[in-house]
């Protein structure tokens, strides 16, 4: 009797532990995509203020931002920074944040700007798509979680 009791709370912690995965995954996925939202701005700011090179830029940029596009340690592309939020966004938001990278820097002072305003335009529509669909999902996946431990609880007892 013990043994089932333990197996029991063993399923149950699981499903639990599934369900708190999967919502911690959707805030990372969240987290990400405002990294990136920040780092252009952290960009847009730096071109337009100073004028200063986009080395000189990821040089200077503050570790929250580079741990919000989970990539604590330093930076010198990029590219880097795409990699470490790459697992955590869509192919919409991937594609914007490569594009972003590939267009940085072609032009002008004015012309970074407008490229810089135009990107977190985009990102920030995106944004509101994937919160929307998220909230959905999280709330739907830890309830499939727990609703499966549960059943697996019951056909095992």
């Amino acid at each position: 009797m013990l043994i089932k009791v333990m197996g029991s709370l063993l399923l149950t912690a699981a499903g639990a532990i599934a369900s708190l995965s999967l919502c911690r995954y959707h805030r990372k996925r969240l987290q990400a995509l405002d990294g990136f939202i920040s780092l252009i701005y952290y960009i847009k700011g730096q071109v337009d203020c100073y004028a200063r090179p986009l080395s000189d830029i990821l040089a200077s940029l503050p570790r929250e931002i580079a741990v919000a596009c989970n990539c604590p340690k330093g930076v010198s592309t990029l590219g880097e920074l795409i990699d470490g939020v790459r697992n955590y966004l869509d192919e919409e938001g991937l594609r914007l944040c490569r594009t972003f990278a590939a267009e940085f820097g072609a032009g002008f002072r004015e012309e970074q700007v407008r490229r810089c305003d135009h990107y977190i335009a985009l990102l920030n529509m995106r944004r509101e798509q994937i919160e929307r669909r998220v909230s959905a999902e999280s709330r739907a996946g830890s309830a499939i979680c727990v609703c499966l431990s549960l059943c697996l609880l019951i056909l095992l007892w």
